[in-house]
């Protein structure tokens, strides 16, 4: 199943700042950088990725499972994938 949602330019987008922050987190460590300011860096990366997830979250349920709970095509598995994510996420 494809990524649901329009704006697949907006998540790369999000995903390469994602992907600088770890990026220049390898380099605070390779510099030997003070903890807290790793460690915040690496809060402030966590962030983006659950922020992440929750936008493609939110594209799937408007998506792919309202679209399959309209059609009734299988929509207790999607249901049962989106509370197997919804699990993974709170933890």
């Amino acid at each position: 199943m494809a990524l649901c949602g329009e704006d697949h330019a907006k998540v790369i987008a999000r995903i390469n700042r994602i992907e600088g922050q770890v990026r220049g987190l390898k380099k605070m460590v390779e510099e030997d950088r003070d903890c807290l300011h790793v460690l915040k860096q690496i809060a402030a990366a966590g962030g983006a990725l659950r922020s992440l997830g929750a936008v493609i979250l939110e594209d799937h349920l408007k998506g792919c499972v309202t679209t399959a709970i309209q059609n009734q095509d299988d929509e207790s598995r999607l249901i049962n994938e989106v509370i197997d994510i919804f699990n993974k996420f709170s933890r």
